[in-house]
């Protein structure tokens, strides 16, 4: 015992994988409750960090400053081939990377993600900085290095520079040295980030990426201990344990922190060390071992990594999330811009990805939950190892070390392909046959129960019309028949998804729904409903003649503004905007896109609903493709079961029909780009300017109050978080001891 407690006294390596363990169990046993020390992980990171930035820069300035130009070039163009090199192995991982999907069906709810437009990646920002120390006061590293690297050439021809180089010289081992007493409190810090992962993260969340995350980890595993190390021992004098042994301890840094910035300078020591026991062949190149390893490992991390890369898989797999796939002639575009737009950050490389490829489905949320549960860790293990086989390798062949072994790097490759099939057919096989696949997107929807409202006032939802009061001369204003009556009146359509409609225990719920309850309580009244029936066949006169007649004093139904209705009846102010989709089969959702491919498609038959309201929608439509023949469907239910062949797509809107896709998820939704968008608001009576301005203004409230953005992600986005259990603990549903 006691040796064993010398050996992990002695062991950094031992004590951070020991913290990691530890934190893990802390975060299963306390749960959310632990969630406090996130704040001691993000001190260890922003202390690990400190040192990081000057370093990158004095160790570029220093190495750089020592050679000539000769030799700089040499390091760039040899540490550049092994680069494209690494790139085409993670590219050929992300084609295949699908093979392991098993086939299951899903859909998703609407994201406002989908409708935005992605500003271009900005390279010169990037790359080259009109403010150097904002680029460092912002971490942005391609900047950084860049303005580094000019520093250093630029110092290559000064005459005297000894001193210059002896006080940077100074000032990079001042900097190692922090770095190596942080590194000393890692096991701390591993302990307090795995503890308030563990404990924070959604179970719910990991269970329904489980195929991403399996695939990710096991392809980032394979690539860090077997085909990297594998080919840095193939084609160098280094071992396959020398090089995994060597950086045990900033690797598993790495991967517990999802930080690979804070253990570059640790990568360049530990590669010195591995490297200085070679003996150079007599006709190495002069540059040694040092300069090489101090420019490659710091400019390595400005390109895009095989960790960085790795997450490009997300891309195949968000279309196959939401019931689709990429296709072939998609592929050299997606990998071109994959590999281009992960120069910039990683969410924001990702949702120009999503609106590049036409996924209909939100997946950028996902991706963010990803990568606390995967790619932060898998995906930084992968990028530090990259670094690290860059580094030897680029610097081997500076100095003469590489040796090409065709039978060799045949072997190796044969070996490395097998691996990744087998593990890509184990993967498939599990899922698809070890586990039940069971679809339960569409319960999510049915199940869903009023978010602001959690104790209605009781609500009469009436089988016929109740008379109107007669109005009275001396009451001109409908509040003031409302609050003599002591009843609002709401008329709303019925099976409206994910408006109105009625969930599994008969309640009526809804975005307009729990909107009425909320405009009811604060007037102080009851509330009453009736149901006009589904959107078809009911007109705007026959809503106006509700709504008039003093049958109805709101119609909540979220209607497009047009000049035609106005006509008819009164508008409250907008309340949020739709969007024009196509409902289309799975299989031809890339077609509906953009307007251009529509037009280039030739003649289409386009659906669209017997429904007075859409008429704004077949306007644009007539407008955007000409040549389009519109066809009128008795309803949007009767388009998808009736699996009619003769009708391309039906219109609709995006927000409401993606809950369409829920209930049917072999069907998906495709926007159109540009956008077309036009705002949505709730029909109120004639010429009753009083009432008007009473909903004009309440509705302003909700606006200010986030009233209607939080019922909007709720019930049009599908951000049900809100509404959902504590995390799952020990301590809480095992052991009983908090509630």
């Amino acid at each position: 015992m006691k040796k064993l407690i010398s050996k992990i006294r002695l062991n950094l390596s031992t004590q951070i994988l020991l913290g990691l363990l530890l934190g893990i169990l802390s975060g299963l046993f306390f749960g959310e409750t632990i969630a406090w020390l996130d704040f001691v992980g993000q001190a260890f990171l922003r202390l690990f960090q400190m040192p990081v930035i000057p370093y990158i820069m004095v160790s570029l300035i220093l190495s750089l400053g020592r050679l000539n130009y000769q030799e700089a070039k040499s390091i760039f163009v040899k540490a550049g081939l092994v680069l494209l090199l690494f790139w085409g192995i993670i590219l050929i991982v992300v084609v295949l990377f699908p093979l392991g999907f098993p086939a299951w069906k899903s859909a998703s709810f609407f994201s406002t993600s989908l409708v935005e437009q992605v500003p271009p990646f900005n390279f010169l920002t990037l790359f080259l900085p009109s403010n150097p120390f904002n680029a460092m006061a912002n971490t942005t590293i391609p900047a950084v290095v860049f303005f580094s690297i000019t520093i250093g050439l630029a110092a290559i021809p000064l005459p005297n520079k000894k001193g210059f180089i002896d006080i940077l010289s100074n000032l990079s081992d001042s900097l190692m040295g922090i770095t190596k007493f942080v590194a000393k409190l890692t096991p701390i810090g591993v302990f307090a980030i795995a503890a308030n992962a563990a404990g924070t993260l959604s179970l719910d969340a990991f269970a329904r990426l489980q195929v991403y995350v399996v695939l990710q980890a096991l392809f980032a595993v394979l690539l860090s201990f077997w085909v990297l190390p594998s080919l840095v021992a193939t084609l160098t004098p280094l071992g396959y344990k020398d090089v995994v042994t060597a950086y045990r301890m900033p690797l598993i840094t790495a991967f517990a922190t999802g930080n690979l910035l804070i253990v570059l300078p640790l990568i360049i020591d530990r590669s010195k060390e591995l490297l200085n026991r070679l003996e150079l062949p007599p006709n190495a190149n002069s540059l040694e071992i040092d300069s090489p390893l101090a420019v490659i490992v710091p400019v390595s991390f400005t390109f895009p990594s095989m960790g960085k890369l790795l997450s490009l898989c997300f891309i195949p797999f968000a279309a196959w999330y939401g019931g689709s796939s990429l296709s072939l002639e998609q592929y050299p575009q997606f990998l071109i811009a994959g590999v281009a737009s992960f120069f910039g950050d990683g969410v924001t490389a990702m949702q120009f990805l999503l609106n590049l490829m036409g996924i209909p489905v939100d997946m950028l949320k996902l991706f963010v939950t990803l990568d606390q549960i995967s790619a932060a860790r898998f995906g930084t293990l992968l990028a530090g190892m990259n670094t690290v086989a860059l580094a030897l390798l680029a610097t081997c062949a500076i100095n003469g070390l590489i040796v090409v072994r065709r039978k060799k790097l045949l072997r190796f490759a044969a070996i490395s392909l097998a691996l990744f099939l087998v593990t890509l057919g184990s993967v498939h096989a599990v899922f698809t046959y070890g586990f039940e696949n069971v679809y339960t997107k569409d319960k999510v929807l049915a199940n869903l129960q009023l978010l602001r409202v959690r104790d209605p006032s009781p609500a009469k939802i009436l089988d016929k019309m109740s008379p109107p009061i007669p109005q009275d001369p001396s009451h001109p204003s409908r509040l003031n028949q409302i609050e003599e009556r002591g009843r609002l009146r709401v008329c709303y359509f019925e099976n409206n998804y994910p408006l109105a409609y009625t969930n599994t225990k008969g309640e009526l719920v809804g975005f307009d729904i729990e909107m009425a309850h909320i405009l009811a309580r604060d007037l102080g009244i009851q509330i009453e409903f009736f149901p006009l029936g589904s959107s078809v066949g009911i007109t705007s006169e026959k809503v106006a003649k509700q709504l008039n007649n003093g049958y109805c004093d709101i119609f909540m139904s979220l209607t497009a503004i047009t000049p035609q209705r106005a006509r008819l009846y009164s508008f409250s102010t907008s309340v949020t905007n739709f969007t024009l989709a196509f409902l289309v089969r799975d299989s031809r959702q890339q077609e509906f896109t953009s307007w251009r491919k529509m037009m280039e498609a030739g003649s289409l038959r386009i659906g669209i609903e017997d429904d007075d309201r859409i008429l704004y929608y077949e306007a644009k439509i007539r407008g955007f493709l000409p040549q389009a023949e519109i066809v009128r469907v008795n309803s949007l239910k009767q388009f998808i079961e009736s699996n009619t062949e003769d009708i391309d797509a039906l219109a609709l809107a995006a927000e409401t029909g993606s809950a369409w896709t829920l209930l049917y998820p072999h069907y998906s939704i495709g926007i159109p780009k540009p956008v077309v968008a036009g705002p949505m608001a709730y029909p109120l009576p004639l010429r009753d300017r009083h009432w008007a301005d009473v909903i004009d203004g309440w509705l302003k409230l909700k606006q200010l109050d986030g009233t209607i953005s939080s019922l909007f992600d709720y019930w049009i986005q599908g951000k049900v978080e809100a509404v959902q259990e504590p995390r799952w603990s020990i301590i809480r549903n095992v052991l009983h001891w908090v509630d």
